[in-house]
């Protein structure tokens, strides 16, 4: 069953991650926007934050934190998943989780 929702889900990041290149190429994101509106925020300032720092991560750190942060996967899923070598995942893991953690304590948010 494993070796089935690892192909099910390698095609859904396919999906995802050609949708992702076909908007990159059409529409450019204004993060300094997306930054000022969550300061602006009450209740969802958090929430706010966290989508404008993942919006700042490169695609692959971005899926490879939001794979194993979000939907729980460990390392090898995350390696089948994306057809990433194990070791480039844990280097995106690392890069991202520290692009994170700046992004959110430059903006308040301490540990």
């Amino acid at each position: 069953m494993s070796s089935f929702s690892t192909w099910l889900m390698r095609i859904a990041y396919n999906v995802f991650y050609d949708d992702v290149r076909s908007r990159k190429q059409t529409e450019d994101i204004d993060t300094s926007s997306a930054v000022r509106q969550s300061s602006k925020s009450g209740d969802s300032n958090l929430k706010m934050d966290i989508h404008a720092a993942l919006a700042l991560l490169k695609p692959d750190e971005r899926s490879c934190v939001t794979l194993q942060l979000i939907d729980g996967y460990p390392v090898d899923q995350i390696s089948k998943i994306t057809g990433i070598n194990e070791n480039t995942v844990k280097s995106h893991l690392k890069r991202g989780k520290d692009k994170l953690a700046n992004y959110l304590k430059e903006n308040g948010y301490d540990r």
